[in-house]
């Protein structure tokens, strides 16, 4: 018996369950191979291919949902859901052996959240907000594609059907900004990065959905010596759980200087110059912008904005390589995206945050797994 197996569950729009697929390749069961991305602060997507005669591929609708099951036997991971999203596009093929294949492709939940723009009057108390970054972005939801995103006040109903919202607990850093016609994913991002924090659009029940928000971070702290005693998650070539490492440190794209200017005229206009220390790193580090602010009145929130251009444009370390399933560090028992982690990797070792993971499944039952690192 495999000791890692998959299923695609199909469900309709109302959440009613239509089809199961299971199996790889050439085994019952109609699923030829698999392929998903979760990442945070993005909708994610995934590939999933079917037997071409599997007559059930005619039960795919638009935005039905669907569901990726895992079950680890040997990491004693029962059947649990790794992720899920809406079916949108569909296509059929034919490999090089004349079999012919159905190609679901969709994007997950957080998807919604790329449906609409911030549409209130620039100005307005919809447009502008000032707080903690998560009561911010969570107003933003609510107001944009949640159960307050009603005409009026809104210029155009944006609701979206059994869309809740998570309580709110003021989290993360005091942030302020208008964001009228600006794109509410957009600025999600925006604010996530501020704060810091991740959120996600998750299941709730049937055809139901809950906006959440986490300060900080998705996941736990499992960084040799983090303060909570969790056990450290160490990824290296070493333990045999990490192979084909690259890492990468880059500040070709840095900005570490920035004039966010505001309102007024000649040598009356508002101007604000943050740093972020990094251009005193060299000789020649200094990297600097100018950044049209005319729509903040408060210099506070001219400072924010710029503040937000540093961090988004900061130097990065980034580390990518394949998971390797060892008895002692498994995917999703002892890590998963949102965690902040240790690598160790020719001599060097620093931690990094799992942003995302890239899961697949070919048709001959090989399974990857590719974490996505970041500084955090």
């Amino acid at each position: 018996m495999a000791e890692i197996t998959y299923q695609a569950r199909l469900k309709d729009t109302s959440g009613a369950p239509v089809a199961t697929f299971a199996g790889m390749g050439r085994e019952r069961g109609g699923m030829v191979s698999l392929y998903y991305h979760k990442r945070l602060r993005t909708p994610g997507s995934f590939i999933l291919r079917i037997d071409g005669n599997d007559k059930r591929t005619d039960l795919f609708g638009l935005d039905y949902q669907v569901e990726f099951w895992r079950r680890d036997r040997r990491g004693g991971l029962d059947w649990y859901l790794d992720f899920e999203g809406f079916h949108r596009s569909w296509e059929l093929t034919q490999d090089d052996e004349g079999r012919n294949v159905f190609v679901s492709r969709g994007r997950g939940y957080n998807d919604l959240l790329a449906a609409e723009p911030i549409r209130y009057a620039s100005g307005s108390d919809y447009a502008c907000k000032v707080g903690p970054v998560e009561t911010a972005a969570k107003a933003f939801v609510d107001e944009n594609i949640g159960p307050g995103a009603t005409s009026p006040p809104r210029d155009a109903v944006g609701v979206m059907p059994g869309l809740t919202i998570a309580a709110d607990a003021g989290s993360g850093m005091w942030w302020g900004g208008c964001r009228s016609n600006k794109n509410l994913l957009d600025v999600l991002k925006e604010l996530a990065e501020y704060g810091p924090g991740d959120y996600m659009i998750v299941g709730a029940g049937p055809a139901t959905f809950q906006f959440q928000w986490r300060d900080v971070r998705w996941g736990q702290d499992k960084t040799q010596g983090n303060a909570d005693d969790r056990p450290p998650v160490v990824f290296d070539p070493a333990h045999g759980n990490a192979t084909n490492l690259a890492y990468n440190y880059s500040r070709l794209e840095e900005v570490n200087v920035v004039y966010v200017l505001g309102q007024g005229v000649g040598d009356e206009r508002a101007i604000v110059t943050c740093t972020s220390g990094a251009e005193a790193d060299s000789p020649w580090a200094r990297r600097a912008v100018a950044r049209d602010a005319r729509d903040e009145e408060d210099e506070t929130l001219l400072a924010v904005r710029g503040d937000e251009l540093l961090d988004e444009q900061r130097a990065r370390r980034k580390m990518a390589f394949d998971a390797r399933q060892t008895a002692a560090c498994r995917y999703r028992r002892d890590w998963d995206w949102g965690d902040l982690v240790t690598i160790q990797f020719r001599g060097m070792t620093f931690d990094q945050k799992i942003i995302g993971v890239a899961v697949g499944m070919s048709e001959d039952g090989v399974e990857s797994i590719q974490p996505e690192m970041e500084d955090e």
